[in-house]
């Protein structure tokens, strides 16, 4: 024998909602339904059930005793299932985005401010992987992926081109900077500062420190002693308790180079060829909200274009 289909937990929630707010006026309201669909809702209840759960006493409604007894059994149920629920629902007005961690962690949450007071009612979920999810099949509306930008089916806009910078702690830079200053002269070599200082590597960024060994052939020239770490956010986050000279890419180091906690250690940085993109379905759900979230990126990544 196959098991009966429950009661609607919306005609459950109609019955508790009523009777905390004790008329079908208020309910009705607050469920944002007409009264006679409220009574409607609440029939068909009592009609799957077999019992009345309401009643007309005088002019006013109230639960039966049997209304009563059901919520009473089924305490903070709907509570609960609500809460259950309420992750897996989507918001009309809601923007999902996929990113890589550090990305999210130093340039899109130290902004996202400025987006949430321009379009107070567009709401922002940021998910962060190091895989490339599949917007097609994927529950996420856009992405901001680190690469060359040619993803095929997705439109993608550059914010910025990727750029490397070795910095390190001041208190650091300036022990290195005294070893390398010779006793007769009041300039310092840069040159030899990075001797002695070790060199902070991700293993999600292996390349980085070649591609600046190619760039900077002094550094090719000394013994290397390495701090090798998991992502590009723990090599940060080495290099500002000073454990050494990490290479990070311009736009997550303004805001401590700006305030002391960082020193950078050449004029300029060194760019290379990939980006970091917006992308996203041509044909995606919500577009037009999508196109707000797009502008106020390269906006805001404006600064960072010509670093």
């Amino acid at each position: 024998m196959g098991r009966s289909v429950p009661p609607s937990a919306r005609a459950l929630t109609a019955l508790s909602l009523f009777a905390t707010l004790g008329t079908l006026t208020e309910t009705a309201e607050q469920l944002g339904v007409t009264r006679s669909a409220l009574s409607h809702r609440i029939a068909e209840l009592e009609k799957r059930l077999g019992v009345a759960l309401v009643r007309k006493v005088g002019r006013r409604i109230s639960l039966t005793e049997d209304g009563e007894r059901l919520l009473a059994s089924m305490g903070d149920a709907l509570d609960r299932l609500e809460a259950a629920v309420e992750p897996f629902q989507r918001y009309r007005g809601q923007i999902r985005v996929s990113t890589v961690a550090t990305f999210a962690s130093h340039w899109l949450i130290p902004r996202i401010s400025q987006f949430q007071a321009r379009h107070p009612l567009i709401e922002v979920g940021i998910f962060t992987t190091t895989r490339a999810v599949d917007l097609k099949t994927e529950d996420m509306d856009c992405a901001i992926r680190h690469g060359r930008g040619a993803w095929k089916g997705l439109s993608s806009t550059l914010l910025f081109r990727e750029t490397l910078m070795p910095v390190a702690r001041p208190d650091v830079v300036a022990r290195a900077a005294t070893s390398a200053k010779p006793a007769n002269s009041a300039k310092t070599n840069f040159a030899k500062i990075w001797h002695g200082i070790p060199l902070i590597r991700a293993r999600s960024r292996f390349a980085d420190w070649s591609n600046w060994q190619q760039h900077d052939r002094t550094l090719a020239q000394r013994r290397i002693k390495w701090l090798t770490v998991e992502t590009r956010a723990q090599a940060l986050d080495a290099a500002m308790a000073g454990a050494g000279v990490a290479l990070m890419d311009m736009a997550y180091i303004t805001t401590p180079v700006d305030e002391g906690r960082l020193e950078k250690l050449a004029e300029r940085p060194l760019q290379l060829q990939t980006g970091y993109y917006f992308v996203n379905l041509p044909n995606a759900r919500a577009l037009h909200l999508l196109n707000h979230l797009r502008e106020w990126a390269v906006e805001a990544a404006r600064p960072f274009r010509t670093a």
